[in-house]
Parts: C-alpha cells; sequence; structure tokens
C-alpha cells in the first residue's frame, strides 16, 4: 500500500483512499478517518483507568464468573459488554463463538489443528492456545469456508 502526504496551505484538508476491493484494512482505515471507529473501553484488574481498543485488536474474549474480558496481544482487559452483545455486533468482523464462554478473533488465528472428539485447537498471533468446543467447530468450519468476516 503506497501512502503519500501532501501539505496544502489553504483550502479544505482532504483524505483519498483508493483501492481495488474493500478489504478489512481498508474498511478500518475508512472508519478511522470518518470518526466512525468502534471502540471498545476496558479496565485492567488494579485499577479502574479505562483503555480503548478496535475489536480487531482482540485475540478473544472469555466470559469468567459474570464478567467479560479481552485478551489482547499482552494485555486482559474487562469490559461491561456481555458476550452475546460482543458476538451480535462484531460477528461480521471476524470474532465467533468457540466455546460456551469463549469468542475468538479469527483474524488472530495463526493455525488451526483437528483434536480428538471433534475439537480445533487454535494458535493465535501471540502464542496463546485455546480449543474451540466441538458443539462449535462445525461453524467455525462453515465460516471459513465462507470467509472470516462473511
Amino acid at each position: 500500500m503506497k501512502i503519500t502526504l501532501q501539505k496544502i496551505d489553504t483550502g479544505e484538508e482532504e483524505i483519498l483512499i483508493r483501492y481495488r476491493e474493500m478489504t478489512r484494512e481498508i474498511s478500518h482505515v475508512m472508519k478511522l478517518f470518518s470518526g466512525t471507529d468502534d471502540r471498545l473501553a476496558g479496565v485492567k484488574e488494579e485499577g479502574e483507568q479505562r483503555y480503548y481498543f478496535t475489536p480487531e485488536e482482540v485475540y478473544y474474549f472469555e466470559s469468567v464468573d459474570g464478567h467479560l474480558y479481552a485478551y489482547l496481544e499482552t494485555d486482559v482487559y474487562r469490559l461491561r459488554e456481555n458476550l452475546e452483545a460482543i458476538l451480535e455486533e462484531y460477528a461480521q468482523r471476524g470474532i465467533v463463538r468457540c466455546a460456551r464462554t469463549m469468542a475468538v478473533n479469527l483474524y488472530q488465528v495463526e493455525w488451526l489443528k483437528s483434536q480428538s472428539e471433534g475439537r480445533i485447537l487454535a494458535s493465535l498471533r501471540n502464542g496463546e492456545q485455546i480449543v474451540i468446543s466441538r458443539r462449535y467447530a462445525g461453524e467455525l468450519r462453515r465460516q471459513l469456508r465462507r470467509g472470516a468476516g462473511a
């Protein structure tokens, strides 16, 4: 991708995006510049300071004892949302249920490996591994055949 910057002294600032096909990255850039980028807010367990991040930065979500946690590359944040709301809002962005209490971001999966009893082992880009239960493995396979964001 080529980026061209041009300083102007007068006139209205403008951002021009030229693309062959609308990809997840182009869509993300477009939302970022238009001010419509979805951001999640979470807190770390040791404090109440709010941190903001995009759903694309999340590796997986997990519901534990009534609280939803977002696992990013190195940090974990507690969210106010529930898992069902996250799945409904971000399914088109590659977030899929992988267990009763978990959802994974397919764009953060590095590789998948079939396991016994119909389960799938998923290795994430940060080195963590999660197990996709057999109950959700079939839907995950269908989602992958259609495309992660379909």
